[in-house]
């Protein structure tokens, strides 16, 4: 595979996790990390992205591509508030989840959050492991990706909302680890909310 090829998908697959967690986060008003929250949505090269692709990604056929392979999509604005709405459908169904994750779960994360040594994928094992124990305690009434997806931004928001500001560490970890683990269901849900 071309190596220029998979940076692209990268890229793509990074801007919609980056969108869809910043989204989520935003969504819940009662957050202890609204400044570093809107801070990070300032550093983050979300719409920027979104401009090269205009620019980067014009066709033969006079179209431009679409974030979303094999699909020609003319508004990338659109691409956004389905993003968005996605987003903040996984907010109101986590509202009802947030409950379930345990506090000694989410002091343990932060705990380990803290300890600057950690590499990135030592938080990403981390969050994993953290995960894992708190789909233990959730009933099984959703289908697995989608309790996986929320529990994961939960997390995500407890640890920044017990420790705001671990928020850009957790924010890497969880867009990391669900682009690793469950971007091919993120990519499908924006897809099925396009059609």
């Amino acid at each position: 595979m071309d190596s220029e090829v998979s940076n692209g998908s990268d890229l793509r697959n990074e801007y919609i996790t980056n969108l869809l967690v910043l989204d989520f986060l935003q969504s819940f008003s009662d957050c202890k990390f609204h400044q570093e929250l809107r801070t990070l949505g300032q550093e983050l090269p979300v719409r920027t992205y979104l401009e090269g692709e205009r620019e980067d990604e014009l066709q033969t056929d006079g179209n431009r591509a679409s974030l979303f392979m094999g699909r020609i999509e003319a508004d990338s604005e659109s691409q956004e508030e389905v993003i968005q709405n996605i987003a903040r459908h996984l907010a109101q169904v986590g509202d009802e989840m947030d409950r379930s994750i345990q506090p000694e779960l989410v002091n343990e994360l932060v705990a380990r959050f803290m300890n600057a040594g950690l590499s990135e994928e030592d938080r990403s094992n981390c969050l994993d492991t953290t995960l894992k124990a708190a789909m233990q305690t959730y009933p099984k009434d959703m289908e697995n990706e989608k309790t996986m997806l929320i529990m994961t931004m939960l997390l995500a928001k407890k640890v920044a909302n017990h420790t705001p500001s671990l928020l850009h560490d957790v924010f890497r970890a969880t867009v990391n680890f669900i682009n690793q683990n469950l971007f091919t269901y993120v990519r499908d849900l924006v897809r099925n909310e396009m059609d």
